[in-house]
């Protein structure tokens, strides 16, 4: 995935979940936050970032924040971007499913009992399959973790998915890390002891759960290579 017309910026404060004010070329210019998590160890004052520019004459800004540069490392914040890079890799085997035949077909955006679950498809053998996609964009010391915020939806989701492999679908978690050089991914239990709770549970009814990394610049994404999911690790 690469974006069009990438600046780098300076970040300077963030008035609410959805904009930031940022330092360009000089002038300061009110930017999209494309990612409504807190992203507080992230958009610090004074750090690099990446704004993409839309020529959209409809949007109320020009500009929308895509990675921040922690430390030396692009971390990407898109939060729309996951389900694209899962999606894609799924289809074209980039990310494999475990212990299932090879992927037959990929659709988006499927309803499931009270859930809309992002990828739904068939394998080889026609059997079906659920993946529900979480970006990933909190780390300390090379260990990924999830969330930043308490997630409802996320929980919901996970107990979803337990459901649909009680009653036949193979399901799948995954977690697209949006940066690189992660040694493990884990769940941050500290915030929301009740997701990794329900995990362990997803787990033991036979839902695997899988976590990939990302290749970040400024302008691109892409998905690199497994990671260790470790629900045992302490963030």
């Amino acid at each position: 995935m690469e974006y069009p017309e990438v600046s780098l910026a300076t970040f300077c404060q963030r008035p609410n979940r959805f904009v930031a004010i940022c330092q360009l070329a000089g002038q300061q210019v009110i930017v999209h936050v494309k990612n409504t998590g807190k992203c507080r160890e992230l958009l610090i004052s004074g750090v690099t970032v990446a704004l993409t520019h839309s020529r959209n004459p409809n949007r109320k800004t020009a500009y929308d924040l895509i990675a921040v540069n922690k430390n030396g490392n692009w971390i990407n914040i898109d939060s729309q971007i996951p389900n694209d890079l899962a999606a894609t890799a799924l289809k074209s085997g980039l990310i494999s499913l475990p212990n299932v035949p090879p992927v037959k077909s990929v659709h988006r955006e499927v309803v499931y009992l009270n859930s809309r679950l992002d990828i739904a498809g068939t394998l080889m053998d026609d059997s079906p399959f659920f993946v529900e996609v979480k970006g990933v964009t909190l780390e300390a010391n090379g260990l990924a973790a999830f969330p930043d915020a308490v997630t409802t939806r996320g929980l919901k989701h996970v107990q979803t998915l337990r459901e649909a492999q009680n009653n036949g679908y193979h399901a799948f978690l995954l977690f697209i890390v949006q940066m690189t050089g992660m040694h493990a991914m884990t769940i941050n239990t500290k915030l929301q002891p009740e997701l990794a709770t329900a995990i362990r549970l997803a787990q033991a009814a036979g839902v695997q759960v899988l976590a990939y990394d990302c290749q970040v610049t400024p302008a691109t994404i892409t998905v690199n290579q497994p990671v260790i999911f470790d629900l045992e690790r302490d963030y």
